[in-house]
């Protein structure tokens, strides 16, 4: 029996072990992920607990959708009471046993209600190229653009960099305060995640990740490393301004600071960043495990768009913006 949507909310305490459950069933996780992670990336974000539209069917959770709040500030130097606060979609899933029955949209829908009375501006969604046509044929979310990935080619330089690889101590020293005194200013054009200590400090907590923080005088970087077949890459997740105006910095020389430390001549960039100059060799679309494309559904207040859809241009937005590398 199908029952109403009640959903969740900001501060919705519900025992997370059967959303786990969903999402290791129908995206088969290996190693299975745990209430852990998920009560990490839904609650204990400093920007707020994620806001969490469900479907129910005899009681039994069937859909999950979460909204992780993210705040972005724009380059025109707008009213910080003003930057938008979405929601970062994630996990969105049904049980395979109601697919065909309207759970999705449910799901969906339930989200748009928990996110509205939340506070959030809308829905920020990085699909892939099975669901995007979903997301913007059937639901009529605006497809605002898509991201490409590039291998970078380190070439060493002469600015020190020192490289911290992240563990419990480090999150709970001075390091992410340093690496971040102030929080982020905007980009030059366009829109980019606010960051701050607490956010950095929280991002680098995820349960099982392996980053490496590493620090120039300039800028802050974000790593990791994965093997793609018999090869180990090294992963440039995010770099940050550590003070306001820093000048681009070459991105073959962050290059050679991750090449060195993961000990791979292979760095991969994906997203946008204005603090990076220089290019790369672009990876084709047919060999990223998914491409993706960044979506965007705005929430109204009787009819009124809490935002232009059109205004948004993410010119800073990379692997650590959203996803739990």
């Amino acid at each position: 029996m199908t029952e109403p949507d009640n959903g969740g909310h900001s501060d919705d305490e519900r025992d997370l072990t059967p959303t786990a459950d969903l999402l290791n069933l129908v995206f088969g996780f290996h190693p299975p992920i745990g209430s852990d992670l998920l009560n990490w990336y839904y609650r204990e974000n400093p920007e707020g607990a994620a806001s969490v539209g469900t479907a129910r069917d005899d009681g039994r959770l069937v859909g999950n959708y979460a909204l992780v709040p993210i705040r972005f500030h724009a380059a025109d130097g707008s009213d910080p009471g003003r930057d938008l606060r979405l929601g970062l979609g994630v996990d969105l899933s049904t049980h395979p046993h109601v697919r065909g029955t309207g759970a999705f949209r449910r799901t969906v829908e339930d989200s748009y209600r928990v996110g509205t009375a939340d506070g959030l501006d809308g829905i920020l969604g990085v699909a892939n190229a099975e669901s995007l046509p979903r997301m913007v044929g059937t639901f009529g979310w605006r497809h605002l653009s898509d991201f490409g990935a590039r291998f970078l080619v380190p070439v060493p330089d002469d600015i020190p960099a020192t490289s911290h690889p992240v563990n419990a101590d480090l999150l709970a020293g001075p390091l992410p305060d340093q690496a971040l005194p102030l929080p982020t200013t905007p980009p030059s054009t366009g829109h980019g995640t606010r960051w701050t200590a607490d956010l950095l400090r929280w991002r680098l907590a995820r349960p099982g990740a392996r980053y490496v923080l590493h620090l120039r005088e300039d800028v802050a970087f974000v790593s990791t490393s994965s093997h793609h077949g018999p090869f180990r890459v090294a992963v440039l997740l995010k770099v940050l301004a550590r003070r306001p105006a820093v000048d681009p910095v070459s991105a073959r020389c962050i290059a050679a600071v991750l090449a060195r430390h993961h000990r791979t001549p292979m760095v991969l960039h994906w997203g946008a960043s204005p603090l990076l100059r220089g290019g790369g060799f672009p990876l084709p679309r047919s060999l990223m495990p998914s491409p993706l494309g960044i979506v965007l559904h705005a929430f109204d207040d009787d009819g009124i768009p809490r935002l232009v859809e059109e205004d948004l241009s993410l010119t800073a937005f990379e692997f650590l913006d959203f996803d739990a590398y």
